[in-house]
Order: structure tokens, then C-alpha cells, then sequence
């Protein structure tokens, strides 16, 4: 029986065909229970028959597998990106779909957002060839992306954050900007600031919706605090980003924190906690060639430090 109600009043839907098995519930009424039994008909219908739309397959991703993410609305909005190249095209399309795309967005867009939405046509016809029955082989290996940019790296000296801070014309965003760039938080967690993230007795910032999902502490230094007492900022999560002087980012004053922690010798497991990564390695990754430079001019001291006597040189060699 595919639709049925049971104990508790609700009604059921399930459908199964060729193997696979789908059950919706939730349905208040045996019309509406019955109404879903016809869609997934037709789903399995279409997909019987090749004529399974992309946008379809997006749709089922989006509904089953990315409603539960976290960053859920970045991934919708990259998969919303694509509307216009999947409409009325068929899952058995997806590779032409794919490179019809890399040609008019290449050069317009940088390659990292071309792949992101790239991702999206692959991830969409890997389940529809492993998971759905949609497709009879792995489309989604023939989609290729294109080879990555270089990551931007900038790491700005004490003048140059100075400079870039000052630049800044409107006082709200500069009290931001300053934040930011003694906090390493970023541009989504300033935000989303309150006065009651914020504990005065201690001076510490408590983020609980954080990029990881780990709630962070992060101690706020005194010339910040100032800033920090007239939260929330009123401002808009990208007026940040054009509010930067031309040839810098905000996230730039993120990667300024780390360097600046890194030159104070703060240990780098503290670094990456204040900083919330995900893990030592994301830390190691950015800022290694920032202790390499720091082990060197370690080295070099040492060397002046305990620089022998000529007669002690003649006497070891």
C-alpha cells in the first residue's frame, strides 16, 4: 500500500520502483498524501524515460542533502547561479551544461567561483548515477574544472594597517575594520555581534555561531574596547568589503591578526583557537612560510648572541 495514515493521524507516501525506495510523510489528508504519490510517479517516470531535468536533480540535492549544511545559503546561492544554462536541459546534458558554462563565464568570473558552481552539476549527477537511478553512468566524472588561482595572501605590516584603517571614512566601519583586525573575527561573525556577546568583566568575546559550528572565546585588547562598547555595528555585512582602501580586503585584516600573533610569539595552537580553524593544519597552511622567516631571524640572533672569539674558531676547525 503506498499512501496510508497511521496511529498518530499522519499520512504516508511511499513509492518503490527498479530497487530503489522513497517514503514522504507529514501529509495532513489522503487527497494530499495521494497528490504526493502522483509527483513521485512521475519523478520515477521521468527518470525511466531520460527525461530528468538538471533543475530537478538540483532541486532534489538542495531539498535532501543541503537544507541540513550549515552554509546552506551560500551553496543554494551557488547552485541559483546556474538557473539560467540548466533550464530545460536534461540530466543527460550535464557535461555540455558544464563546459557551456566554463566558456561564457571564463575570464568574467575567477576560476574558484566557476568550480564552486561546477561542483554543484557534478555533485547533482554523481547522485543521480549512485544514489537515484537517474542516469546510467558517472556523468559527473567527465565534468572537469578549470585549474585553480593562486590564493591571495596579504599580510599587512603595522604602517600599512594604519594606513588602511585611517582611509576608512565612515567611523562605523572603521571601528569595525579595528576590531576585526584584533580579533581575527570575521565579516559575518562582526556582525552578528551584540552587547550581550560581549562579557566586560573579563573582556572576552563569546561566539557561538561560528564558521565550524564550535563556539570560540576571543579576549578583546584594551585599545579595541572602545569599539566593542557601541555594538551592534549598523552596518551592512558588504559595506565592510568596499570600504577598504583599493588593493586591500577586510578579510586581509583577518590574515594581519594571525601575522601580527605570529610576530608577538604567541604559540600557534593559541593562534588557531583565537583564530577559530577548524584544525592546526588550516593554521600551519597559511601563516608557514610567516615562521619560517620568524625561525630564521631566531637563528640569526642566536648566531649573534654566541658569536665565538677568533681564537675559539681556530680551535674547533
Amino acid at each position: 500500500m503506498s499512501v496510508w495514515k497511521d496511529r498518530e493521524g499522519n499520512w504516508h507516501t511511499a513509492i518503490q520502483r527498479g530497487g530503489v525506495r522513497v517514503h514522504k510523510s507529514g501529509s495532513e489528508s489522503w487527497r494530499q498524501a495521494k497528490k504526493k504519490e502522483a509527483e513521485l510517479l512521475r519523478g520515477f517516470h521521468a527518470a525511466s524515460t531520460g527525461q530528468t531535468l538538471i533543475g530537478d536533480a538540483i532541486q532534489r540535492w538542495l531539498k535532501d542533502e543541503v537544507r541540513f549544511q550549515k552554509a546552506k545559503d551560500r551553496t543554494e546561492g551557488q547552485a541559483y547561479a546556474l538557473a539560467d544554462f540548466v533550464e530545460g536541459r536534461m540530466l543527460s546534458q550535464v557535461v555540455d551544461v558544464a563546459e557551456e558554462y566554463k566558456r561564457a563565464k571564463r575570464g568574467i568570473l575567477t576560476n574558484s567561483t566557476i568550480n564552486r558552481r561546477l561542483a554543484v552539476l557534478r555533485r547533482v549527477a554523481n547522485l543521480s548515477y549512485r544514489r537515484w537511478g537517474w542516469l546510467n553512468e558517472p556523468l559527473g566524472e567527465k565534468i572537469e574544472m578549470l585549474p585553480e588561482n593562486p590564493p591571495r595572501e596579504v599580510f599587512m605590516s603595522r604602517g600599512q594597517l594604519a594606513s588602511a584603517l585611517w582611509s576608512i571614512k565612515n567611523r562605523d566601519q572603521r571601528r569595525a575594520a579595528l576590531v576585526s583586525a584584533f580579533t581575527g573575527l570575521r565579516r559575518g561573525e562582526l556582525m552578528k555581534l551584540t552587547q550581550a556577546s560581549v562579557n566586560r568583566t573579563d573582556w572576552l568575546i563569546r561566539l557561538e555561531d561560528t564558521k565550524n559550528g564550535k563556539t570560540r572565546i576571543v579576549p578583546v585588547v584594551h585599545h579595541v574596547r572602545f569599539a566593542v562598547r557601541r555594538l551592534p555595528f549598523a552596518l551592512h555585512v558588504d559595506s565592510l568589503s568596499h570600504a577598504m582602501p583599493e588593493g586591500f580586503r577586510f578579510h586581509d585584516l583577518r590574515r594581519t591578526t594571525g601575522s601580527l600573533l605570529i610576530q608577538a610569539g604567541v604559540p600557534l595552537p593559541v593562534i588557531s583557537k583565537i583564530l577559530g580553524h577548524s584544525s592546526i593544519t588550516i593554521t600551519m597552511k597559511v601563516y608557514a612560510h610567516l615562521l619560517v622567516d620568524n625561525l630564521i631571524e631566531g637563528m640569526n640572533a642566536l648566531s649573534r648572541c654566541t658569536k665565538p672569539a677568533p681564537k675559539d674558531i681556530k680551535k674547533v676547525a
